[in-house]
């Protein structure tokens, strides 16, 4: 074979190849129409999904569906953004997934050039684009994404031997990783038989097909052997990649198809909810979820595009408690349940299978009460699949129902009663002022912002304390604020998170009202849970406010120097961690400020801050919200246990939150485990050292 310089070859103005080189025409013709057969399969695989996502609820307007779709797909889809952040397992997804879509791009401008070719009746040894620097170009990005390609699916492969616990798998996923291995390989060996058999000074465009051809020398193969050789095998591969693309939409591939559509459309942000309108509610006669066709065709799509990849199962609390609730399972259940129903739909007939409750049956209410709508099973998920979305929709089904009942129910019961959770009534929500003279919104009209205090800080002696520091500080940073008192409701967050959208909405339409009477401009809450209702779900009902989290209120008042703080080192040798709440950090990139108001504090006290292994928007759930801090569950039963733990770890004998119910959550937890950390509000740590009294 003779040796030529790359500089050569690719000022070589012949440089090319014949397309369909070795392969006569009848075999020619009968590709063609195996491919238009494949297609056609494809095709109708692909038509039938669509058929079956469309028994679904319309979600939306396509006009606002492809709006900044452009870029979506290429941070989601071609970049493989959301994929990446496992490890070696990420990179090995984009391996594949990159080499794939190379293959098919280079097959398909093959197809085109030949195509085009027959069209114009050019002789195929002189095509119209594939020659020149462009066919050097093409021959070295195939070959070295066909690497990548192998590469991905060797290390896939060799994952299924021993899979982590949350990854679910089937006999299926070895055939389809074979098939993509021999098609592969197959492709390699053909182009070292073509080499072989045209004995060009090209070869070195080809480096891993040049290498088997070496190989095949090696063996005693001559040109005349490489030319049966290379059609058979070029048969062999043709099929092979045929038979994967018509099976694309009836195995776990159709994940591709589903998640690139799922991942093109615009994701909801995270904390918030779809509203429910009552006019909606009425004239179906439906809230929620009761039946698999009650979700939104989105969300069917959703239930297609999960690969069981086990993400979400790995970042649960509920799951990694001992609760019942899996993510991954819930889609995957509820995706077996469709295709039933899609099955029977179809045939238009009746069967005990497609008659099967959705609720309790399918989806018990166990794990649907499990959930703590912390997100994080949304925020890790590759392919923008959202099970806290379909939980949330069957919640509401359950409460709309009446079928909710214990301690949470009894708490939207009060909530409905007096305004709060806790049923006390409106006249006690002053009484953590004791001993304070704290402004209220008559008294202080002309306030610059409003302090919500919420429901937990005014009625929960513990909290109390919460707030109390707060006002300290802003009385002693000359904060001109004011608090509603008596006016002050339940911002209804934990009631639409359990499900009584309707008894959220009624709330959220009286404290909007109450805003406006007052002329409320801006916010400040320590409670994330209200910070993010009146970020994210207000703004749904017209209340458009300027809200901030008191950490990063407090992170303003110590970096423009309005708090005197004192200089002693009264925590020398102390550690403190922090637990970043998941409404705060996760839900709306909350992370810095309340460090950074820690670090103030550390500089002067002496404290020493360690982070625990989860933190930021990787944070861990106390257990507490999506309702769960109104259920009887002990301590050692309690979903953020393990986070309690955790915090522990550190050997931190402080412990800073910026939520109530998580300060109520790892204080329950550490008093349980008998330890002596203390827990407290960023606000009570700094309260602490203000050099005023």
């Amino acid at each position: 074979m003779p040796s030529i310089s790359l500089s050569t070859i690719i000022a070589e103005s012949t440089l090319t190849r014949e397309i369909f080189g070795n392969i006569p025409p009848a075999s020619k013709i009968l590709f063609y129409l195996l491919a238009t057969v494949s297609l056609a399969i494809f095709a109708w695989g692909c038509y039938r999904r669509w058929r079956v996502w469309n028994l679904g609820q319309p979600s939306g307007s396509w006009r606002n569906y492809l709006t900044g779709s452009s870029g979506r797909f290429l941070q989601n889809i071609l970049l493989q953004r959301r994929v990446l952040g496992r490890g070696f397992t990420g990179v090995a997804h984009v391996m594949l997934f990159s080499g794939f879509v190379v293959l098919l791009i280079g097959t398909t401008l093959i197809a085109i050039e030949h195509g085009l070719a027959g069209i114009v009746g050019r002789p195929a040894t002189d095509p119209l684009f594939h020659k020149g620097i462009y066919y050097a170009i093409f021959e070295l990005l195939t070959d070295t994404f066909g690497l990548a390609f192998m590469i991905g699916v060797v290390y896939f492969a060799k994952r299924r031997l021993h899979p982590p616990s949350s990854v679910s798998h089937s006999p299926l996923d070895w055939v389809v990783l074979g098939s993509l291995f021999l098609i592969g390989l197959t492709g390699y060996v053909v182009e070292g038989f073509r080499i072989i058999r045209e004995d060009t000074y090209l070869a070195g465009l080809s480096p891993i097909g040049y290498l088997f051809a070496m190989a095949s020398r090696q063996m005693g193969i001559d040109s005349a052997s490489a030319s049966q050789f290379h059609f058979a095998l070029w048969w062999i591969h043709a099929i092979l990649a045929l038979v994967l693309i018509a099976a694309f939409p009836y195995t776990r591939l159709l994940h591709v198809i589903a998640g690139s559509l799922n991942l093109t459309l615009p994701a909801e942000r995270l904390g918030t909810m779809r509203p429910v309108s009552l006019e909606t509610v009425e004239e179906t006669g439906v809230i929620g979820v009761g039946k698999v066709e009650d979700f939104s065709r989105r969300q069917l799509l959703m239930m297609d595009a999960c690969v069981s990849c086990g993400r979400c199962e790995d970042a649960c609390p509920a799951w990694e408690s001992g609760k019942p609730l899996s993510p991954k399972q819930v889609v995957q259940d509820l995706r077996g349940h469709l295709n039933t129903t899609s099955i029977h739909a179809n045939q238009q007939e009746e069967s005990s299978d497609s008659n099967v409750p959705l609720l309790p049956d399918v989806i018990s209410l166990e794990t649907l009460w499990s959930c703590t709508t912390c997100s994080a099973c949304v925020d890790v998920c590759p392919l923008g699949v959202s099970p806290l979305g379909m939980i949330t929709d069957m919640r509401r089904n359950v409460v709309g129902e009446g079928q909710f009942r214990g301690s949470a129910a009894t708490a939207l019961q009060k909530t409905q009663r007096s305004g709060n959770p806790w049923g006390m009534s409106a006249g006690e929500r002053m009484d953590w002022t004791d001993g304070l003279e704290v402004p209220t919104v008559e008294s202080n009209p002309d306030f610059e912002i409003l302090y919500w205090v919420g429901c937990a800080a005014s009625y929960d002696r513990r909290l109390q304390k919460v707030a109390r520091s707060v006002v300290q500080i802003l009385q002693a940073a000359k904060v001109n604020f004011a608090v509603l008192g008596s006016k002050e409701r339940c911002t209804g967050e934990c009631a639409r998170r359990m499900g009584d959208e309707f008894l959220f909405q009624e709330l959220a339409q009286t404290n909007i009202a109450t805003f406006e009477q007052h002329q409320v401009q801006k916010v400040i809450t320590h409670c994330p849970h209200c910070f993010n209702s009146f970020q994210n779900d207000y703004p749904q009902f017209g209340g458009q406010l300027e809200v901030v989290h008191h950490s990063q209120f407090l992170n303003d008042l110590v970096s423009e120097k309005k708090l005197p703080l004192k200089s002693d080192a009264i925590h020398q040798n102390e550690q403190l961690t922090f637990h970043d709440p998941c409404y705060l950090a996760r839900a709306n990139g909350v992370v810095e400020p309340p460090r950074e108001v820690l670090r103030s504090v550390a500089k002067t006290s002496g404290l020493e801050i360690i982070e625990m292994p989860r933190h930021g928007t990787n944070t861990s759930c106390c257990g507490a919200g999506g309702g769960r801090m109104w259920f009887d569950d002990s301590p050692d039963e309690r979903i953020g246990k393990e986070r309690v733990q955790e915090a522990l770890n550190t050997n931190c004998s402080n412990i800073a939150v910026g939520c109530p119910f998580c300060l109520t959550m790892l204080s329950d937890g550490v008093a349980a485990a008998d330890s002596e950390a203390r827990v407290r509000d960023i606000s009570e740590v700094l309260v602490e050292m203000l050099a005023v009294d």
